[in-house]
């Protein structure tokens, strides 16, 4: 099961009449993961995961994923649904959940993390842990390729989530995440605690701590580490377990600001308790601590441009009380006499005789006027339309930059050729149009835009071997909620490195999708990717409807 090529042969099959495997993402020596898509509560793309079912105890393994499904966590991967099956004479189990597109074990060969980023990650990885440990739950299996990016998420793997003192199912070998103790397969939030300080050091050195393997000595960390990561790491990889500090512990030396409200009201507890009999309760202040951007939830709701929200309705004008009081009394106080109403009403009606038949007879001079127009016929030429000239025809050899791949030296240069001719347009003709085909039609769709654009994180190093610059054209199937469902290369550029670069990024663009008769409907966009010394850049344009 370990033979790659023996997994790509499984693609285009169907997993219980439901799950098509569509691409082959990646394998181990006892498990492989396949792209595939689940409709809940609308079409989207999914991850299952096959691990052999010939190992002792493997039909528990099916009630600890359905455990792992309940949970409800921000930066937890969920899974979508678990079970049986048996392909090309094997029996196997599989795990659907969530899909991301990139994991840290992706990131971590071309790069090392910033500091703010490990500090994201820590943060987003002790809230996890504390999360799963205060329910008596363990990880499993915290490492790189398990620490994933969806859109703007940091999201962790489920699949491996085991009950703390609980044996681990033998579907994997021991790595250098697992702690030492480990080695008994018996899961444990210290060992959560160890696989963390070793993925912190590899993302901040790309390199991870080796374990001694003589002695009782610690692994060595870095100097070089700036602080508090020197510290965590020193503390989280301990080899004697109990030395180690807890999940809890990381999060207060992290972010000790979040903390200390907590350490306060632990330690006023006892004073609290013995005064709340003699006084009455008072709400506390909430506490204003500096909050983590990973741990903002994200909105549900996608965003909607600003030229299709409603126009906001002008406030009503105030009303001044005292003027208006004032004008109800004069109302009540005034009055009129008896002779006024009379005269009143005898030169409303003399105005009536005069007037009205001026009126009526101007109202029917307009009416025919307008009917005389309008029998017209439609193709009459107006008596005094004016010609427009025909445009003039484009230059014919209009110089338009293009990318020669240059093999040698892993670069790009830019090369300048001729372009085809535009076409003149056709001279315009007033006699040709009916006025009413001027107009423009109600089912005209809406054109849709851009809501949220990704860069391609590409290296300093990948991109100082660029001379010139390196164009991909990236063609995106967005569906009807805006999410890109297919992305193709339109044009790969002279590079494969930076056409996977580009394609990755697509396929997280998130876009407002256009309206025909009132309703989204699916389009394409062609996304154009610039690679460059200095950096990436990217356009977009809706191709399709």
């Amino acid at each position: 099961m370990d033979n790659s090529k023996a997994w790509t042969t499984w693609e285009g099959q169907v997993i219980e009449k439901k799950y098509r495997l569509e691409r082959f993402l990646g394998s181990t020596e006892h498990s492989a993961v396949f792209l595939t898509e689940v409709a809940r509560p609308k079409p989207q793309k999914a991850a299952i995961k096959f691990v052999s079912a010939d190992f002792p105890g493997a039909e528990k393994q099916g009630d600890v994923w359905a455990a792992a499904a309940e949970l409800n966590h921000p930066n937890l991967l969920r899974l979508y649904a678990e079970g049986h099956c048996r392909l090309d004479g094997m029996d196997l189990l599989y795990v659907v959940m969530e899909y991301a597109e990139e994991n840290l074990g992706q990131v971590l060969p071309q790069r090392t993390m910033t500091s703010e980023e490990a500090r994201e990650l820590l943060s987003a990885a002790t809230d996890l842990l504390v999360y799963l440990h205060n329910r008596k739950l363990t990880h499993g299996h915290l490492k790189p390729s398990n620490v994933m990016a969806k859109g703007n998420q940091l999201k962790f793997s489920s699949d491996s989530v085991l009950a703390a003192g609980e044996l681990r199912g033998p579907v994997r070998e021991q790595d250098a995440y697992d702690a030492p103790e480990t080695a008994s397969r018996t899961a444990s939030t210290a060992g959560d605690v160890w696989s963390l300080g070793v993925t912190m050091v590899e993302a901040l050195t790309q390199q991870a701590p080796a374990l001694p393997a003589v002695g009782q000595t610690d692994p060595p960390i870095p100097a070089t580490l700036e602080e508090p990561f020197l510290e965590i790491a020193r503390h989280a990889l301990k080899r004697e377990a109990k030395l180690r500090w807890s999940s809890a512990q990381i999060a207060a030396r992290l972010n000790p600001a979040a903390a200390a409200p907590k350490v306060a009201a632990a330690s006023a507890g006892a004073t609290a308790r013995a005064s709340v009999a003699a006084t009455p309760a008072m709400p506390a202040p909430p506490v204003v601590g500096k909050i983590s951007p990973v741990n903002v939830p994200l909105a549900k709701e996608r965003a909607v441009p600003l030229a299709k929200l409603p126009a906001q309705q002008k406030a009503a004008p105030r009303v001044d009380k005292r003027r208006e009081e004032a004008l109800r009394a004069a109302n009540r106080t005034l009055t009129l006499p008896s002779y006024v109403v009379p005269v009143f009403a005898a030169v409303l009606a003399v105005a009536a005789i005069i007037v009205l038949p001026k009126i009526l007879r101007r109202h029917m001079e307009a009416s025919l006027a307008s009917i005389e127009t309008s029998s017209q016929p439609s193709g009459a030429k107006p008596a005094a339309a004016p010609v427009p000239p025909a445009a003039k025809p484009a230059a014919k050899d209009a110089a338009v930059p293009t990318v020669a791949a240059e093999k040698s030296g892993g670069g790009a240069s830019v090369e300048p050729v001729s372009a085809p001719a535009a076409s003149a347009p056709a001279a315009a003709r007033s006699d040709s149009l009916e006025p009413r085909k001027a107009t423009k039609s109600k089912n005209a769709p809406a054109r849709g835009e851009v809501l949220e654009q990704v860069l391609p994180k590409t290296s300093e190093k990948a991109l100082a071997t660029i001379s010139g610059t390196v164009r991909v054209g990236v063609k995106a199937h967005v569906d009807a909620a805006g999410n890109v469902s297919d992305v193709d290369l339109e044009n790969p550029g002279p590079s494969r490195y930076f056409a996977e670069q580009a394609l990755g990024s697509a396929r997280r663009w998130v876009f407002s999708t256009p309206e025909v008769d009132g309703r989204s409907v699916p389009s394409e966009w062609l996304i154009r990717f610039e690679f460059r010394p200095s950096g990436v850049k990217a356009s977009a344009n809706q191709s399709e409807p």
